[in-house]
């Protein structure tokens, strides 16, 4: 019997040729289907990226918007404490001026009772500072601090002396120079410290304006 050898490999190169095309199809058939599988997981990814990304800008807007709310309702806070704070600052000023006035009038309460008036007006100043001095920077709560030593020092070194109902010769030599002392204070040391304060005063309300809009 004689093989046919041509036969025989082109039937084996045919089955090659026809098994090499099969491997390319499936090749390109697997191909597709990752390169379709890969692009429906980039679009996936991506979508639920841009929810993520979207849903982090929405927290990361509602945190400034407390965050501002709250700092707002702080500086309108601050300016309410300002503005009662030189109220009472103003009133014992005043109250300490009239105690030390040289000039009394017909009338007018004694000096022991306008010495009663400066220390209440004082006091009742410090205190207010000093329960919300939270609000108020740590310079400012040294200068309004010492404004309250200025105010009440040489009004308590007059008011001793106000206490003593029968002073001598050299008593009222002494309560002549606190008193002298105390209109002296009230007339050049308290102007001053008063409009420094103010100056700051001004300075943090204008903070206050600009940082509440």
């Amino acid at each position: 019997m004689h093989f046919n050898w041509q036969e025989f490999l082109a039937t084996i190169g045919g089955q090659a040729a026809l098994l090499g095309i099969v491997g390319y199809l499936i090749k390109k058939l697997v191909s597709s289907r990752l390169e379709r599988e890969a692009d429906a997981f980039k679009a996936d990814l991506k979508r639920n990226s841009d929810v993520e990304i979207e849903r982090l800008k929405n927290s990361l807007q509602m945190a400034a918007n407390e965050h501002q709310i709250r700092f707002s309702k702080l500086h309108e806070k601050r300016a309410q404490v300002l503005a009662d704070l030189y109220k009472l600052l103003v009133k014992a000023t005043w109250e300490a001026e009239n105690l030390a006035s040289p000039m009394e009038f017909a009338g007018e309460p004694d000096k022991n009772q306008k010495f009663k008036q400066a220390m209440e007006a004082i006091s009742e100043y410090f205190r207010f500072f000093d329960q919300h001095r939270i609000y108020l920077p740590e310079e400012l709560c040294t200068s309004l601090l010492a404004f309250a030593h200025k105010l009440r020092s040489p009004a308590i070194a007059f008011g001793v002396y106000l206490r003593i109902e029968y002073p001598n010769e050299r008593t009222q030599e002494e309560k002549y120079r606190a008193w002298t002392a105390a209109w002296d204070s009230v007339q050049t040391e308290i102007p001053k410290l008063r409009s420094e304060l103010e100056v700051e005063f001004r300075k943090l309300l204008g903070a206050t304006t600009i940082q509440s809009r």
